[in-house]
């Protein structure tokens, strides 16, 4: 994937409604793509050879739909509902659903959290998955059998932390599906363990504890940005993580969090902060107040960055330069992915990008 001689252009349009979308996720076979949208209560599933929608988009009227995660299988997909209904009673955030897209039937219902779930990952080897959500505690299950495999409460602190009571965990599977990582902020925004666990033996606890502190993230922040007042680099350092993914080496970490700011730490010495990245704001801000959406390149070469102007930001993931802008979407760009089989990434406002070479 080449940005630095020539980017890619927008090869499709697939329209959505009036809404943003909420979440993506590419089929490993890289034909298909799936797109929520949870204020439409949809979810799209995008042929990404033709450039189009396969069929009519599926909508969830009574329960919702937020997250979406692909499995192994092409027209079947884990989904949870939103967190409350359309008469703002109490939703089903906390249940995944394992949905078969050809008939629009639910298979399996995975039922066990007590709080909403904010993240899915799927391990690319096997047909067990992992959720973390807000009821402080990370789950393992298997898409055969209903119950989960393991519950794992937040990873202690030790070495004398205390973890924020208030935090939530966040984990994901690298991507040999052999180890997976949990974060976890420690309390008074002092920093974030990330702990990772042998995927076939994690009964024996982590093989490896890192921590991230804060004043080294700040000291990170004040020297890529020093146009940043000291005050706004702390608020960032306090930022709540939403997303933990790794490149195919598991040499770096990447990190989006509930504001403008994308993190990258080093797989190893999580310590140590490679690059810093700003998802940029509106009428010229420096960063914007949403969520931050980013991913790697599939050849890990380049770091994909969704900016509320509606641009892509572009960076090379070694030395963090920026490489160039994408620039087509009407609005804030809410997604962004890119395809792990073809030279093509994907993006979304209230319409899905998908871009070619």
């Amino acid at each position: 994937m080449d940005f630095r001689q020539q980017g890619p252009k927008i090869g499709a349009v697939i329209r959505g409604k009036k809404s943003p979308a909420t979440s993506m996720s590419y089929h490993e076979d890289g034909d298909h793509l799936f797109v929520t949208s949870e204020a439409d209560c949809r979810l799209m599933l995008i042929d990404c050879n033709r450039g189009v929608s396969d069929r009519p988009a599926l909508k969830f009227e009574k329960d919702g739909v937020r997250i979406v995660q692909s499995t192994h299988h092409n027209q079947s997909v884990l989904y949870t509902p939103y967190e409350k209904d359309r008469n703002q009673n109490v939703g089903h955030a906390n249940v995944i659903n394992y949905l078969s897209i050809h008939d629009n039937k639910i298979l399996r219902q995975f039922l066990g959290h007590s709080g909403a779930v904010n993240n899915i990952s799927m391990c690319p080897v096997d047909d067990t998955f992992l959720t973390s959500s807000a009821d402080r505690t990370v789950r393992l299950w298997d898409l055969r059998q209903a119950g989960s495999l393991a519950l794992m409460d937040m990873p202690k602190g030790g070495n004398g932390m205390t973890l924020d009571p208030n935090g939530s965990p966040v984990a994901a599977y690298d991507s040999t599906g052999l180890v997976f990582g949990i974060t976890a902020p420690i309390e008074a925004q002092t920093g974030q363990i990330i702990h990772l666990y042998d995927a076939r033996n994690y009964g024996n606890g982590a093989f490896s504890e890192m921590k991230l502190e804060s004043n080294v993230l700040l000291n990170a922040i004040q020297a890529s940005f020093p146009f940043i007042q000291p005050m706004e680099a702390s608020d960032l350092c306090g930022a709540c993580w939403k997303s933990m993914k790794f490149n195919k080496s598991g040499k770096q970490i990447l990190i989006t969090t509930d504001t403008g700011i994308v993190i990258m730490v080093d797989g190893y010495d999580s310590n140590k902060v490679t690059n810093v990245f700003l998802s940029e704001g509106t009428n010229g801000a420096a960063y914007g107040n949403q969520p931050a959406v980013a991913c790697f390149s599939s050849d890990d070469q380049t770091v994909l960055v969704g900016n509320e102007n509606g641009t892509i930001s572009c960076y090379d993931s070694q030395d963090g330069s920026l490489l160039r802008k994408l620039e087509g979407h009407v609005g804030s760009v809410t997604c962004v992915a890119s395809n792990p089989k073809y030279a093509q990434i994907a993006s979304a406002c209230t319409n899905v990008a998908l871009w070619l070479w």
